[in-house]
């Protein structure tokens, strides 16, 4: 399990190139969807003498009217557009993963990284996108009802009981559902590898028999993705840290900085995502052959 994440993160660090395009890919969409709002942040603020208050803390008071400019709500403004990106992104993702699985499995080789990565987009693209739908509604579906069988029991059961008990029942249904619909994410991953290894074309076969490989190797399958997840929220936990500590951006260089930090931490996070599908697809083709991966890389060469 720390094997396959470590040879996995050796992997990302050697193939960097797609990380970073990744991290461009998704910057430039969040961009587009930031540009309206922070042209309409520059506009109030050039607009209110008090506004270089904020420079010193922060003043609910001065964001109270600031976000009044023209009578148009500023944080709607920006959810409406993170909304129309996330939507974009969701669907981008089936593309982007094609991309990288198309990297990650060594096919086309001799081909530089751009032309791999598109050419794996386009040529998994509607496979992949099927997949995340199938995937997605059962994930959904398994989260409801989970939900409804435990409040079931919990309503019986935990009438009249102690709060530390409550607490950690509640525990306890994190948990639960977590695994759960866990269980049907991690097998999205595994069914799109498979697709790769394979070039299979019937989604739900291909998506329906992944739980059961997931159930089947549990231990490493759900090992591997929690040692990327703890990674991440450390690496959250630490920005915060900083922005907890760290004195007011009153000026270009600290702005800067700031910035800087950010975007260290995004492609942070974009790397370990990588990490784990390459360890997922290196797992996935030792215990499901090489045959076939063979056979495509002989014919993509």
């Amino acid at each position: 399990m720390f094997a396959n994440v470590l040879n996995g993160v050796r992997e990302t660090v050697r193939n960097y190139r797609m990380v970073l395009l990744i991290w461009a890919w998704y910057a430039m969409m969040a961009a587009t969807a930031a540009a309206p709002a922070l042209n309409w942040w520059r506009r109030a603020f050039d607009h209110s003498i008090e506004a270089s208050t904020l420079l010193g803390g922060f003043n609910f008071a001065v964001l109270a009217d600031l976000i009044k400019y023209d009578y148009v709500g500023a944080f709607g403004l920006l959810t409406s557009g993170l909304t129309g990106a996330m939507m974009l992104a969701v669907g981008a993702s089936s593309f982007i993963m094609g991309g990288m699985l198309k990297v990650i499995s060594g096919t086309g080789a001799s081909r530089g990284l751009m032309h791999r990565c598109i050419v794996g987009a386009g040529y998994f693209f509607w496979r992949f996108f099927r997949l995340m739908l199938i995937g997605g509604t059962c994930t959904v579906a398994a989260g409801v009802v989970i939900m409804l069988a435990l409040f079931a029991v919990e309503s019986p059961l935990f009438a009249n009981a102690s709060e530390a008990a409550t607490y950690a029942w509640l525990v306890f249904n994190l948990i639960v559902l977590a695994m759960s619909c866990g269980l049907f994410l991690l097998a999205l991953d595994y069914a799109r590898i498979q697709v790769v290894i394979d070039d299979a074309r019937g989604m739900f076969r291909v998506y329906f028999r992944a739980p059961g490989f997931v159930a089947r190797h549990a231990i490493t399958a759900y090992g591997m993705a929690v040692l990327v997840v703890v990674a991440v929220a450390a690496l959250m936990l630490g920005y915060v840290a900083y922005e907890t500590v760290s004195p007011v951006a009153s000026s270009w260089t600290l702005l800067i900085l700031l910035f800087a930090m950010q975007q260290v931490i995004l492609v942070l996070r974009v790397g370990l995502r990588v990490s784990l599908i390459d360890a997922e697809f290196r797992y996935a083709e030792r215990m499901t052959g090489t045959a076939a991966l063979e056979a495509a890389r002989t014919s993509a060469t």
